[in-house]
């Protein structure tokens, strides 16, 4: 009985990724696609953005950008310009060269945190873990590492 039950979550599971990967590409009536197909290269040269709650003088240009985005030097291209709606600046960034995987995550980073000392004056963060010590389970160590990969990635 183990074996087949096994074998029947080995099927379900290989059918859902199949379907979220047709899902992934499918075309939604008036939007267009639903994620973004492009080549690896593309991709990594894209910008990565944040709109931030003030005026683009206060963000400052070259080295007296925010310290997280400074700390990345000049692989950076930085672009700082009024949001839409006069909703306050669009800081935009990305790698003159071609990242790694993990430079993204740390440009991503960097983004949120420079938002955050722009706009509160420092990095959040939450200390002590509101939920004390997780129980040391599969789920407990699966949720424990998707945390930790939540700052490079973004939200959880």
């Amino acid at each position: 009985m183990p074996k087949i039950l096994d074998s029947l979550r080995g099927a379900a599971t290989e059918a859902g990724g199949a379907l979220l990967g047709r899902l992934q590409h499918a075309r939604l009536p008036g939007v267009g696609q639903s994620s973004v197909t492009d080549d690896p290269d593309t991709a990594a040269r894209r910008w990565r953005a944040v709109t931030v709650l003030c005026s683009p003088e206060r963000i400052g240009t070259g080295a007296d950008l925010p310290a997280p985005l400074a700390a990345l030097g000049d692989r950076l291209e930085v672009r700082i310009t009024p949001a839409p709606g006069d909703k306050g600046t669009e800081l935009a960034a990305r790698f003159r060269d071609r990242p790694s995987d993990d430079d993204l995550g740390r440009l991503r980073a960097a983004l949120r945190e420079a938002k955050q000392l722009i706009e509160v004056g420092e990095v959040l963060r939450v200390d002590p873990v509101p939920h004390g010590v997780r129980e040391p389970t599969p789920q407990g160590a699966a949720l424990e590492g998707m945390t930790a990969a939540a700052g490079k990635e973004g939200v959880l």
